[in-house]
This record gives structure tokens, sequence and C-alpha cells, in this order.
């Protein structure tokens, strides 16, 4: 457990240096998986306690998903994520494969729920200042997203990476969008002028 925890450190003082380590690793395709399904077990636990904790007022417009539900919609979402960032950087030059995205964006799901969890309780004791460490924690995450990409593709600029990211984002949005409408917002339990 210490090591994890020093290894966290270590991810947010040098993300980049963080990557190579993880990428020079060569971990066998099972432990990746294995601990990209702990990942999502991890967050869902996660979603699910904030749930319990901080639920949604009812006329909030937002769907509620059982802890069920949001695994099995964050492990689609995290792979699709993880195949378009591999796809749009070798597009770009770079040179990620799949598995060694998996990793390395495996390694930054299971920091984020544990920085989750600790503003979780921080959200118990200090709520104001709780919602400020959120936003310090969510460009935080942001930043090293940025670097993994980086180290994945070997790419020589940060900026390439974040047009790896934005490209990828944009491809999983309109795919989602493309998804809802043939599903249609009444089947989601949405009213049908949403």
């Amino acid at each position: 457990m210490k090591s994890l925890l020093e290894f966290a450190a270590f991810t947010v003082r040098s993300p980049q240096l963080a990557a190579d380590r993880i990428l020079l690793a060569s971990l066998p395709r099972e432990v990746v998986w294995t601990a990209f399904l702990l990942s999502v077990v991890l967050n869902s636990c996660v979603y699910a306690l904030q749930q319990i904790l901080f639920p949604l007022p009812p006329e909030v417009l937002l769907p509620r998903f059982s802890p069920g539900a949001y695994f099995v919609m964050v492990l689609a979402l995290q792979a699709a994520f993880v195949a378009m960032l591999s796809a749009t950087g070798r597009w770009l030059g770079g040179q990620g494969r799949f598995l060694a995205l998996l990793a390395v964006i495996t390694w930054l799901q299971l920091m984020q729920a544990g920085l989750n969890t600790a503003l979780i309780v921080m959200f118990l004791a200090l709520p104001s200042l709780a919602a400020l460490v959120n936003i310090g924690v969510n460009i935080l995450v942001f930043v090293i997203l940025l670097h993994f990409v980086k180290a994945a593709h070997g790419f020589d600029s940060i900026w390439r990476a974040l047009g790896v990211v934005l490209m990828a984002s944009l491809i999983l949005v309109f795919a989602l969008l493309f998804l809802l409408g043939l599903i249609g917002p009444t089947n989601l339990g949405f009213p049908e002028h949403v």
C-alpha cells in the first residue's frame, strides 16, 4: 500500500516519468485487464457511495444509475475512450498501442478512485473547501492524462497529446449522441422534448 501511495505522489510530481515507468514495465495483458476491471469496480463503489451520501434532488433531470449499470457504462466508455486515444494518436503519428494506453489510463483511474474517496471524506467535513479542491483535482487529472498520452505515443509535444485527447473525446461524444438518437430519449426515461 505504501509503495502505491509513493508512486501516486511520484505521478503527481512527474507524470511523464511515471508513465514511462508503467510503459517500461511491459505488464502482461492479463494484469492490465485485471487492473482495468478493478479500477472500474472501485470507481463504481465510489459512485454508489456518492449516491448514498449526496443524493440528487428529484427535480434535477439527470439520469440515476444503479451501481451495476454504472459499472457497465463506465467499462464500455473507458474501453472505447482508450481505443479512440490509440487510433487518433496513431493517426497523428504516435506509436501508442491499445494495451500501453490501457495500462497508463488504468493507473490514472485507480488514482482517481482514491482521490474521489478522499474528496467524499472532505465534503463531509469541509464542503466549501472540498468544492475548490475538487476543481483542482479535475485539472490535475487532466494534466496527468495529457502527459500519459504524450508518453504512450512518444510525442515530443504536449499539444499533440491535447489534440489526441480532444479528438478522441469528440468522436466518443458524437458516437454516443448517435446511439442515443437511435435508442430514443423516451426509452431512456427522458421526456420527449429533452
